[in-house]
């Protein structure tokens, strides 16, 4: 009897498509504000997750505990440059003669871990900035490196190391002539939970700017793009977080939705900035046509997203977006304790536990991790109005004593 139900159940929320043909379209936007002033976070689940003043870092800490990678905020015009003179020796003499012939470095457009300190890495264990040391397990800085700020003052940098199995970061800075020298220790362990960790030298401070790293997909911002031909440019466009990947179709209807029809691409930058060109003409940009985007998030469900407007004055992005594709939303496994239906729901869902997982604490949240219901499932049938929650995805959580169990909520 207890196979019967559940074939019952599998094959009753089987029904439930999780490609979804001529998907709900949902008109949104982002403002970056004037001289695109804001870096804007953004989750096709949930909307715009977080907008933070795009100028106010220099240098970001990949934080994975076994990377070394390190970047700049090229987009608010900071240049580096390796010192060509001496290695870390000459940190007390510097001599800036000649300096202007070396070439700036820039972080990488397909990879965030590899950053302007990264340029010549020749892979493990070469990081660019520094070697490791299979002894200490540390990264140790062998560069002197110096920066010009987005003011227009010089400063020498050096990345003394990386305690890797600390997961700490030492480096100092001071002006050419070696007055007003800052060593810093910073400690990643703080900020795992995010992709980077940042500094201001301008101020002297780690600054937390980041939302959660799984909170996010795609990130609007300022930066240094390769244009036609390979030259380096400040552009204004689309970064994808790690992890997901983007395709694009060009000469498309807008009601195309075959995202399988090209691999996907997992690169930093499968979105870019040329999705628009200005029109010298008009003095305005101008959004491509016939061009469509899908973008996979963490949840391995799929994203259409065509663009419509861009207005430069304002930082201001207008595009369209639906889901094409629900990954699993409607799985029942033997591992799962309970199940939602319906599911992708609009009024109300009901859980009934599985396998004699037995009522508890309910909670809904989204990707943000802010809970937006809470409530009891008895060893019935529980009924939960969803009507007020905005469409998206969501985190179906129940807790049962020592058990917890978790379900992804797709709200239409």
């Amino acid at each position: 009897m207890k196979k019967l139900y559940l074939f019952c159940i599998s094959a009753l929320m089987l029904t439930l498509t999780t490609n979804y043909t001529n998907a709900q379209t949902e008109a949104d936007s982002i403002m970056m504000g004037a001289s695109y002033a804001n870096d804007v976070y953004y989750s096709f689940a949930n909307g715009e997750v977080h907008s933070v003043d795009r100028s106010n870092w220099d240098i970001g800490f990949y934080t994975n505990t076994w990377s070394a990678g390190v970047i700049v905020n090229d987009g608010k015009g900071i240049e580096l440059r390796v010192y060509p003179a001496a290695d870390t020796n000459g940190w007390n003499s510097i001599d800036t003669t000649g300096l202007s012939a070396n070439p700036v470095l820039y972080n990488s457009v397909d990879s965030w871990e590899e950053g302007a300190f990264n340029v010549g890495s020749s892979g493990h264990p070469d990081y660019g900035w520094g070697k490791y040391n299979t002894i200490t397990h540390a990264v140790v800085g062998d560069s002197i490196y110096i920066m010009k700020l987005a003011d227009g003052s010089f400063k020498k940098f050096w990345i003394v190391q990386k305690v890797s199995v600390e997961n700490k970061y030492q480096f100092r800075y001071a002006n050419l002539d070696g007055t007003d020298e800052v060593n810093v220790t910073l400690n990643c362990n703080d900020y795992t939970d995010k992709n980077f960790v940042y500094y201001s030298i301008e101020n002297g401070e780690v600054i937390d700017r980041e939302p959660l790293s799984g909170a996010w997909d795609v990130l609007f911002t300022k930066y240094i793009g390769v244009l036609d031909g390979g030259v380096r440019y400040p552009v204004t466009g689309v970064l994808n977080n790690v992890n997901v990947p983007a395709n694009r179709f060009e000469m498309v209807d807008p009601g195309f939705e075959d995202w399988t029809a090209a691999p996907m691409d997992s690169t930093k930058a499968p979105i870019g900035h040329n999705w628009k060109y200005f029109d010298m003409t008009q003095f305005t940009y101008i959004v491509e046509d016939s061009l469509v985007f899908f973008v996979r998030n963490f949840n391995k469900d799929v994203y259409k997203l065509v663009f419509s407007s861009f207005d430069y004055t304002v930082g201001k992005a207008v595009f369209e977006k639906s889901m094409v594709h629900a990954s699993a939303v409607s799985e029942v496994s033997q591992n799962h304790q309970f199940v939602v239906f319906p599911n992708p729901a609009t009024d109300h869902i009901s859980i009934r536990p599985l396998n004699g997982f037995e009522g508890g604490e309910v909670r809904i949240s989204d990707f943000s991790g802010k809970t937006v219901y809470s409530g009891n499932m008895g060893t019935l049938d529980t009924r939960v109005s969803v009507s007020n929650l905005k469409p998206g995805m969501y985190l179906l959580t129940v807790h049962s004593g020592n058990e917890t169990a978790v379900q992804k909520l797709l709200i239409k």
